[in-house]
């Protein structure tokens, strides 16, 4: 559609004023009918003509169409455009309601003008059309509904965001459903429903029993050999964690390729999804943090899925974007697994872009971060399937366990994932800040609802399916734990989550090592073990060194294994935490890095915290496979009680 011709205009005022004759005269083509329509909605909204000029500008660089343009820079809301627009029809404005049961939408074949109708039938068999009709379509509805009186008679106008709840309500029942099975229902080999099957369950108790058998009767020779396997074990990771903390790495820098500009049809929808459970601390922060995104919100749609159970963050999120009409504020009814991997799966099948990226809570995501994915997608070819953005901690400086995991986001997400990106290695995802090609992430059945780690489990699905992953440059900010009742049960979680996750994929190995290829299968053997098993016999190994010394103490340096293998053993040690911090300096900004320096001679202990939480997630895996313990937001929850800031943080006005 053109800009709107002088013709339509009063000249010398701010106001668009309709001389209701230009609509008499459109039929001999001095206004064409879409100017007709956008003259007649302009005047009946009392719209500035220099804000309807920069909607038109903006539809046309977006590749949008012009009312959602006037709605989200807030000339009129979604209502005061469906009254405009079924005055300008002729119609009622009307939305669907409780009764009125879904019988079909589109009607393709009786106009294209109305293929977003909605046809619905209520109780007492009355079938009602909800149009949701743009200004570019308006002409075209105007003559169906001029001629056809049932249609008049049926039709109702309606906004896009009732009718998309409507819709998502009615087929509740079967979203649920989805949702829960979700992976399990037709991959029940890669899903987590089952948490071992006959087959591993048998291998476990076997080499359990082998296991027990010989250290009753070869009970040095059998130490020594586990002491070999740990000192083999660590030695790899530890070799492994060098070279990507020396090697290049493979980073897309703002700016350094591509370009964010529209391609052919405009920019894409870019769906944003953020699960929430118990979040009111943070939500007027979560609000500020999304509006702050720069992507154009007629091509941005974000769902906060809610739980329906949670009725007070439902309520504040609905209240804090009210006008809003990009936002949509979802309520998953109660059902097990309660899990953040459901909620995401509940909205998977509603969600419309073309990609999609997670958030969490108490995320502050660069506003260019979707710009630079963008970016390098449309760089690439179609087999990138997903970016990770690095997560970055903003509490670093605040205690002894707020830098020690700052420390070891900053080796993982800034250092160790970018190395694995360059060389094509598996990748075990981050649970926020991943920006997904939504054929990517539809063709691997989206998250598994029953793994508590899901990010890590997709990852490994997306290599397995051949997708790549790679990571981009701009952070999210997030805070870290602050105290141990914060920290435990979180790291409970993610560390039950990579046993599910590697307990699956390991069902098949033979079919692993087939998807992956040998190198990525060894990495995948690394990554896993170097992560959840060193956690695991870190107590064990410390008592074998403890063991060396003793047994050096008593009979002197004559007993040459035990001289070497304590030998290595502090080789081990010492290249644990070198390897470590070299990690965390190729990743940390240099604020962070004195932060790290002075905290180092603690990183033993907070291994030690760690592989505490590694055998409380066997003991879970056991008892509650698929519990999940939600992480607590915002500093009511995280720092301790005491702390200043508790008097001071504004979040928590805001939010009252």
């Amino acid at each position: 559609m053109g800009v709107v011709e002088p013709a339509g205009w009063r000249a010398g005022t701010d106001d668009l004023r309709i001389d209701h004759r230009h609509l008499d005269r459109t039929h001999r083509g001095e206004v064409g009918p879409q100017d007709a329509a956008l003259l007649f909605v302009a005047d009946f909204l009392n719209i500035a003509s220099e804000d309807v000029l920069i909607a038109l500008e903006t539809a046309r660089a977006t590749g949008t169409d012009v009312a959602s343009e006037l709605i989200v820079a807030r000339f009129c809301s979604e209502d005061d455009f469906a009254r405009a627009a079924a005055a300008y029809l002729g119609l009622k404005v009307d939305h669907p309601s409780e009764i009125d049961q879904i019988v079909s939408i589109g009607d393709h074949g009786e106009n294209e003008a109305l293929e977003s109708g909605l046809r619905t039938c209520d109780r007492f068999l009355t079938t009602k059309i909800f149009l949701t009709p743009r200004i570019e379509n308006l002409p075209q509805m105007r003559a169906a509904v001029a001629g056809n009186p049932m249609l008049k008679k049926r039709a109702r106008v309606t906004t896009r965001s009732r009718l998309r709840h409507h819709r998502i309500e009615r087929e509740s029942p079967q979203l649920l459903e989805a949702a829960r099975l979700s992976l399990s229902a037709h991959a029940l080999h890669l899903s987590a429903r089952i948490v071992m099957t006959g087959p591993q369950g048998a291998a476990v108790t076997f080499v359990a029993c082998l296991l027990l058998t010989c250290l009753i009767h070869f009970f040095d020779e059998t130490l020594f050999s586990l002491h070999v396997l740990a000192a083999a074990g660590f030695g790899s990771w530890i070799v492994m964690r060098f070279l990507a903390a020396t090697g290049p790495h493979m980073v897309a820098h703002a700016g350094a390729e591509g370009n964010d500009g529209p391609g052919e049809g405009g920019l894409p929808i870019y769906t944003v999804v953020v699960a929430l459970h118990q979040e009111r601390a943070v939500l007027a922060q979560l609000v500020e943090q999304l509006c702050a995104i720069d992507w154009p919100k007629s091509r941005l749609e974000i769902f906060l899925v809610c739980e329906a159970d949670d009725e007070e963050t439902t309520a504040l999120c609905r209240r804090l974007t009210a006008d809003m009409s990009h936002i949509l504020v979802l309520a998953v009814p109660p059902a097990e697994p309660r899990t953040k991997p459901k909620a995401l799966n509940f909205v998977l099948p509603r969600a419309e872009g073309e990609f999609l990226v997670l958030y969490d809570a108490e995320d502050k995501p660069h506003p260019g971060q979707l710009r630079q994915a963008y970016r390098r997608f449309r760089a690439a070819d179609g087999g990138l399937g997903c970016l990770q953005a690095p997560l970055v901690i903003g509490n670093f400086g605040t205690n002894a366990l707020a830098a020690l995991f700052a420390m070891e986001y900053a080796a993982l997400f800034r250092a160790f994932l970018p190395w694995l990106a360059r060389h094509g290695f598996p990748i075990p995802l981050g649970g926020t800040s991943n920006h997904f090609r939504m054929s990517a992430l539809k063709a691997v059945s989206g998250w598994d609802s029953h793994n508590v780690t899901e990010d890590a489990d997709l990852g490994m699905r997306l290599a397995r399916g051949g997708w790549r992953i790679e990571t981009i440059a701009l952070p999210t900010v997030e805070d870290a734990p602050e105290t141990l009742r914060t920290f435990f049960p979180q790291r409970t979680r993610w560390l039950k989550g990579w046993l599910q996750t590697y307990g699956v994929h390991m069902r098949d190995p033979a079919r692993l090592w087939r998807e992956l290829g040998a190198r990525r299968f060894f990495v995948f053997q690394l990554i896993f073990h170097g992560m959840m098993t060193s956690a695991l016999i870190l107590p064990f190994a410390l008592v074998l060194v403890v063991r060396s010394i003793v047994a050096i103490w008593d009979h002197g340096y004559g007993i040459l294994l035990d001289d070497r293998l304590l030998l290595i053993d502090g080789l081990i040690c010492l290249g644990g935490v070198v390897s470590f911090l070299a990690l965390a300096m190729r990743g940390a900004t240099r604020e962070e890095r004195m932060a790290f320096v002075s905290r180092l001679p603690l990183v033993p202990l907070y291994w030690l915290l760690i592989s505490g939480a590694a055998w409380r997630a066997v003991w879970q895996l056991i008892r509650q496979p698929h519990g999940w313990e939600k992480t607590p937001h915002g500093l009511e929850s995280r720092a301790d009680p005491g702390d200043p800031r508790h008097r001071i943080d504004p979040i928590f006005d805001i939010a009252t």
